[in-house]
């Protein structure tokens, strides 16, 4: 990685931290993400771990989330070692779509094939979100 793509993904960091402090809406979000197309069009740029987290969390925060998704399918060879944490993206990304039934049926998958005596612990977070979708979104309200 050449240290320009490194000044540039601290940039795009740089403005995401700053759009999350912010009470109003600015384009500085636009700004990052049309830096990040930019950086994705570079000849000699390689997309890695931390470049497609980053342009995960831009495209959320500025809620685009089918975008997001559909990038997670481009890249899904990025979360061939670690599908819980694609899992965990996508349940995210559904229920910020208001749809519940999707991530809802992400996290039952999820927990059914992760479901040893060890892992438990490490996804215990997932029994809670999916309990509070649940409750919250999908249950009727009476």
């Amino acid at each position: 990685m050449h240290s320009k793509d490194i000044y540039a993904q601290w940039a795009v960091e740089s403005m995401y931290l700053i759009s999350l402090s912010l009470r109003f809406e600015t384009k500085i979000l636009d700004i990052a993400y049309l830096l990040l197309l930019k950086l994705m069009k570079e000849p000699d740029f390689e997309i890695d771990g931390r470049f497609i987290k980053l342009y995960l969390k831009v495209l959320t925060k500025q809620g685009k989330y089918k975008e997001a998704l559909d990038f997670i399918d481009m890249k899904s060879g990025f979360f061939e070692g670690n599908k819980i944490e694609r899992q965990k993206q996508d349940a995210s990304l559904y229920h910020a779509l208001n749809n519940p039934v999707l991530a809802i049926n992400v996290y039952f998958n999820m927990l059914r094939l992760n479901s040893n005596v060890h892992q438990y612990k490490e996804i215990w977070e997932c029994y809670m979100k999916c309990i509070r979708i649940i409750l919250h979104d999908f249950l009727p309200k009476n």
